[in-house]
């Protein structure tokens, strides 16, 4: 019973969570709708500016198309509240959502869906089909349907077409991102200084759109100050990614619809409908760039650490390579001089590597090479690095440890090589250095390990032609 009253609480959970965002979907829809078409200085159903539009492409790529009737509810209470019970609330509202879920359905076919915006060549396929949909769809449906029923003259059809293509696009650019980027859900938390960056970013971009929007200078009107928008948005979409390029364009739509309506910047026309065509296109152009800029540089940035990480890894064993040991090293050297600490460095290579590959194949040895990387590896702590040299010898440094901690850590490797049931049994002789005994530097210390190793190796061999068997596998004996 405890457990279908567990699950039954689950589902009413679920299913709470999922009408909450029903609930809000369509609220966003129907308030961002609101906002859009009161700049309808045309018709009080047309607007070129409609947010809108992304709201339902964004909800039909993140939870599916099954949303479809929450949208058509949203639009046909949008419409009703701004043209009355008329015919061409329910033409217009269908039209809007059959043209979300075509946009959606060809989103997901040839530009990544709700990853849309990932790369720049789905962001350009992102932008090119949300052009293609604009011109196409409920921007034709509407332009006849307001034309035949009387609500607006058959003179200004081509307008509206003009005007509702320019607001399906341009609410979809700018809007569609901020609902695809945010459902992804919560990425890494930003350091302190990224966010000392980000206000620093949203303080530049705020001054620029004030002076380029809200009223330019008089000595240097007439000069392209627009394009300096272009300049303080490529400071978030490289340094801050994808989100805060999104923010930005936002706060920039903002400002240039305020100064624009408001007779200050470069995009003041004869009339209001003019003049916010010229912000909405500048704006929805600015955002096309700033989205495939934004992706091109996440995935930089992803090749950069992908590439990073073969340089500074062993592609056998999966461990940290020469390259990456002597970084390490370096690193400890500086943090045991700063805290007066000390650390171990254990040199090992796995006994009879060479007669396995000549007995049994490389491909064999290669393996066992692997399993000899995952034991060393399974010995040591978490704040430890075990790294391959090079061949069948391997090195782990061991923060904080002395020599007593470091022979520990060699009698766990031979004790569970010894239990691995797995064939070729595998064996290992090992070498200790300590910083800062016996060496200062990387390269003596991994010398003096190096020399306790073959020690211990001729030690081992004196005692195999004796004919006795070791007690123990490891010694320092003449490391110093």
């Amino acid at each position: 019973m405890k457990k279908d009253h567990s699950l039954i609480g689950r589902i009413r959970h679920t299913l709470g969570r999922e009408q909450t965002s029903l609930v809000f979907l369509a609220a966003a829809y129907f308030l961002t709708g609101k906002a859009g078409l009161a700049f309808g200085y045309q018709n009080p159903s047309v607007t070129v500016l409609f947010p809108p539009a992304g709201i339902a492409l964004g909800a039909f790529l993140v939870l599916g198309y099954r949303v479809w009737p929450v949208i058509l509810l949203a639009a046909l209470m949008l419409y009703a509240s701004v043209l009355g019970p008329v015919v061409a609330v329910p033409i217009l509202a269908v039209a809007n959502t059959a043209e979300g879920l075509f946009a959606a359905y060809l989103m997901n076919r040839y530009a990544g869906g709700r990853h849309a915006l990932q790369t720049p060549r789905h962001a350009m396929r992102f932008a090119g089909l949300t052009a293609l949909t604009s011109v196409c769809c409920s921007s034709m449906v509407a332009t006849v349907t307001l034309s035949l029923l009387g609500l607006a003259p058959i003179a200004d059809a081509n307008n509206i077409w003009m005007s509702w293509s320019l607001g399906v696009f341009g609410g979809t650019v700018l809007t569609a991102p901020l609902v695809l980027l945010f459902a992804q859900g919560r990425t890494d938390r930003w350091k302190r200084a990224q966010v000392l960056e980000a206000a620093t970013v949203f303080v530049c971009v705020l001054a620029v759109g004030l002076v380029v929007f809200c009223g330019v200078p008089v000595e240097l009107r007439g000069y392209p100050l627009e394009m300096a928008c272009l300049v303080v948005l490529l400071w978030p979409a490289f340094r801050l990614g994808r989100r805060a390029a999104s923010l930005g364009l936002l706060i920039l739509l903002g400002l240039a619809t305020f100064g624009t309506l408001s007779g200050y910047g470069p995009f003041v026309s004869a009339t209001p409908t003019a003049s916010l065509m010229m912000v909405v296109s500048y704006m929805s152009v600015m955002s096309v760039l700033i989205q495939a800029l934004a992706a091109l540089a996440a995935e930089y940035a992803v090749a950069e650490s992908q590439l990073r990480d073969m340089v500074v890894t062993d592609p056998m064993t999966g461990l940290p390579n020469y390259r990456r040991l002597v970084e390490v090293l370096t690193e400890e050297i500086t943090r045991a001089n700063r805290t007066d600490s000390t650390f171990a460095v254990v040199f090992c290579d796995m006994d009879g590597l060479k007669q396995i590959n000549d007995e049994l194949g490389h491909l064999i040895g290669s393996r066992a090479v692997c399993r000899f990387a995952d034991t060393l590896k399974a010995c040591v702590r978490d704040t430890d690095t075990a790294a391959r040299y090079g061949g069948d010898e391997f090195v782990a440094v061991l923060p904080g440890s002395d020599e007593e901690g470091a022979r520990a850590v060699i009698d766990r490797l031979t004790t569970r090589l010894a239990e691995d049931k797995v064939k070729p049994e595998l064996a290992t002789s090992a070498g200790v250095a300590v910083y800062p005994r016996d060496g200062s530097t990387a390269t003596t210390l991994l010398s003096a390990a190096d020399r306790a190793l073959y020690a211990v190796k001729a030690h081992k061999a004196s005692v195999r032609r004796r004919g006795v068997v070791p007690i123990k596998e490891w010694t320092n004996a003449g490391a110093r």
